[in-house]
């Protein structure tokens, strides 16, 4: 590709070229699914990061539809990827190893297994709680700095997946258990990556899809999250997905790495771009 081919591939693939030719909350829906997910970036300075998405691609996009769709609707899930994002709730059996290194991780920390029966009691009988409803306000070490005992509990049933964001208001997320909004057959369904060759076929495969045309250097923040990534299993995914053709290869003039893109897409740059 020319480098102005590149550059029309990407405002192709990324639903800005035609202007949002996207419409309405199916609109929204089939954006996330091709890309995978958007981040959920709560700062505002001009626009939360969502909505400034979106409202680029969507034509009379709303903040209330995103908001229907993940906390209505429930056809979008506010979870992790990378960061804190927005995807299909669809995608929920894929990310179980995550939630299990989680559960691994923060169950047994000093601070919150003593308030867990504390915090599911109050959830059977209340509803939907944020920290600001729970007592605890023991300090606990957290990954950024000491918090509220309170916050601790909840973030980590959130991580390993007993609870879902319910809501938010403004930036404070407000919580309930998950089986009460996702479906069984979703919240049952065992991890379809089985092995850790699966696993990072798919979410390497995942990354280009989010991004469309991407760089296969290890260190890219592109590749942040992809548990124990190193750049031969990189190497080794992005083989696999090319000889399955769930990827191509492609040259653009005047960089030195060579580039991927998803195979599917159905994106067609002319030659005389």
């Amino acid at each position: 590709m020319t480098k102005k081919q590149a550059r029309q591939f990407i405002l192709a693939y990324q639903g800005l070229l035609p202007v949002r030719k996207l419409s309405g909350k199916q609109g929204i829906v089939d954006f996330i699914k091709k890309v995978r997910c958007i981040q959920f970036d709560p700062l505002n300075k001009v626009g939360e990061n969502s909505h400034l998405v979106l409202q680029s691609r969507v034509k009379n996009y709303r903040k209330q539809m995103l908001e229907e769709l993940l906390y209505k609707e429930r056809k979008l899930l506010d979870g992790r990827d990378k960061n804190q994002s927005i995807y299909s709730v669809e995608d929920w059996p894929f990310f179980s190893r995550y939630r299990k290194r989680a559960y691994q991780r923060y169950y047994n920390k000093k601070g919150v297994r003593e308030v867990l029966a504390s915090v599911r009691d109050l959830l059977h009988k209340k509803g939907p709680i944020s920290s600001l409803d729970l007592d605890f306000d023991e300090k606990v070490d957290w990954s950024w700095a000491p918090t509220r005992a309170a916050r601790a509990a909840l973030d980590s049933m959130y991580f390993w997946g007993e609870l879902i964001v319910h809501h938010r208001v403004g930036t404070r997320k407000i919580y309930d258990i998950s089986k009460k909004y996702i479906t069984d057959e979703i919240i049952s369904f065992e991890d379809p990556n089985v092995t850790g060759e699966r696993y990072y076929d798919w979410h390497v495969k995942r990354r280009i899809c989010s991004i469309g045309m991407i760089w296969p250097l290890s260190g890219s923040a592109a590749w942040l999250g992809i548990l124990g990534l190193k750049k031969k299993i990189l190497m080794d995914a992005i083989v696999r997905l090319l000889k399955r053709k769930e990827v191509l290869k492609i040259n653009v003039e005047d960089i030195k790495h060579p580039l991927y893109i998803p195979a599917e897409g159905g994106i067609i740059i002319k030659k005389n771009y």
